[in-house]
């Protein structure tokens, strides 16, 4: 399920988690237990940010190939 969450939804879930932190009035073990997630939701946000990064790196490339063969001649 969270491997589904898109990018917004671990970004927001992770903004509440360190608001709630940062509050205070949490148990050790609660605050332990809320960091933990909130660094599973930061991988989470690491890798769909990862994952578009390489997406546009792709798009660039296969577009500046294709302006190439098209227009070499002329640049």
């Amino acid at each position: 399920m969270a491997e589904e969450m898109t990018f917004e939804e671990a970004l927001s879930k992770l903004e509440e988690m360190v608001k709630t932190l940062e509050d205070g009035g949490l148990t050790l073990e609660q605050a332990t237990a809320l960091f933990e997630e909130g660094v599973r939701l930061a991988n989470i946000c690491h890798q769909r940010l990862e994952s578009a990064e390489l997406k546009i790196t792709q798009l660039q490339s296969a577009f500046f190939s294709e302006a190439i063969e098209n227009f070499g001649d002329e640049l």
